[in-house]
């Protein structure tokens, strides 16, 4: 996470200055391409048809999701959002190089005076979470500026932060918007040094400050947004709507970044919307933080507070094994065998310690009479760590031979 976090920022350093250098961005490239269109969009891919028109699918799924925070009249589009997807980063490395005289660590979108010549740019990654982050970062930056192309920087990728873990689900087909909150701990460390910008001065900035102050500037855009979005005072959710509605696609960057940020202040004391923003920040927990507090109240047998945090916890990290493990003890000490049966094996499969987590099996199976399984389970844990479980599960096991006599 951190390497990809790191390079967000090159590539963000890069974009706040490709607009003027490139060439037409129809020039040839190697290779053959495929096309797809929807009524929003057009996408060539070199690896062929199917997945050009896989592409659409996904970006007219980002675009609604999009739109529902922002609410463009689609009738303000003046052409097809144009995306050109490589098989790899070779021919992407090639292509940029041909349009811009060089390359880009991640995707990039190209902005033009005409949206005719603007183009998103992407290739294929192993990583398969990395290419959808990219992907719903950028398609936003391109679907903001296809409607507004001087939007507020603060806006701009604050928002496109915040779209970061929107994804296809496979089962669906539909695509669902999730927040990305990878940069909460970033934002509370910057916040704790005293380097965040007042909300004024970070609304007000300019593409230079912007640039030298990237490490703060970008995840504290994001934490902005997401507080206007999520404050339970519903004045802030109303007034970023009202606000983005006044964003006028004739209007300067400066123009459109002063418009906004006098429509909130108009409505919200600065001083007042700072102290509300610091005490939102304070009332988010970070995945370390909801751990802690669940294992904190767990050991103080304060069940209910425990499954919140380690809940709210694996809301946060899903690939995380810690919260499924304790989530299991809790089902179990409710008694509930099946769900813990389900979370403890949830946890083996992510990577929990495999003799203690065996042993939760070997134990909820007993308590559940399933005396196969439990066997099964504490003769894993036995193995996998005998000097301490070869006592207290041979004692187990002893007493399930007992009872399978009786």
């Amino acid at each position: 996470m951190k390497k990809r976090l790191f390079a967000v920022l090159l590539v963000m350093a890069f974009a706040f200055s490709l607009h003027a250098q490139a060439k037409n961005s129809t020039v040839s490239v190697p290779g053959s391409f495929a096309s797809a269109s929807s009524e929003r969009y057009v996408v060539w891919s070199n690896s062929g048809s199917a997945d050009a028109a896989g592409m659409v699918v996904l970006l007219d799924g980002l675009f609604d999701v999009y739109n529902e925070y922002f609410r463009f009249d689609e009738a303000g589009l003046k052409g097809h959002l144009s995306v050109r997807k490589f098989s790899d980063k070779n021919g992407f490395d090639a292509y940029l190089r041909k349009i811009i005289g060089e390359t880009k660590d991640d995707f990039v979108y190209l902005h033009y005076p005409t949206i005719e010549r603007s183009e998103l740019v992407i290739f294929n990654k192993d990583n398969a979470d990395d290419f959808n982050a990219s992907l719903a970062h950028q398609a936003f930056v391109q679907f903001l500026k296809a409607f507004v192309p001087e939007p507020p920087l603060w806006i701009r990728e604050g928002f496109a932060v915040f779209f970061e873990k929107t994804r296809l689900d496979p089962n669906t087909g539909n695509v669902v918007f999730t927040e990305n909150q990878a940069w909460l701990e970033t934002v509370k460390l910057l916040k704790s040094q005293k380097r965040l910008y007042p909300v004024a001065e970070l609304m007000d900035i300019s593409s230079e400050e912007a640039k030298d102050g990237l490490d703060v500037f970008y995840p504290e855009s994001w934490a902005v947004v997401s507080f206007f979005i999520n404050s339970p005072d519903r004045r802030y959710n109303r007034v970023i709507w009202d606000a983005m509605a006044r964003l006028n696609s004739d209007n300067s960057f400066e123009k459109n970044q002063s418009t906004v940020k006098n429509f909130i202040f108009k409505w919200h004391n600065p001083s007042a919307l700072e102290s509300d923003f610091v005490a939102y920040l304070d009332s988010q927990k970070t995945f370390a933080e909801l751990v802690t507090s669940g294992v904190r109240f767990y050991g103080d047998k304060d069940l209910e507070s425990a499954a919140r945090n380690f809940s709210q916890a694996q809301l946060k990290n899903p690939d995380n094994y810690i919260p499924y493990y304790y989530l299991g003890l809790i089902a179990y000490a409710r008694g509930d065998y099946a769900l813990a049966d389900n979370y403890y094996t949830k946890s083996l499969e992510l990577g929990s310690d495999a003799p203690i987590t065996n042993y939760a099996l070997g134990i909820n199976a007993y308590a559940s009479r399933r005396f196969d399984e439990a066997r099964y389970y504490l003769e894993m844990a036995m193995a996998g760590d005998p000097a301490k479980y070869e006592s207290k599960a041979g004692e187990l096991i002893a007493r399930i031979d007992n009872d399978s006599e009786n």
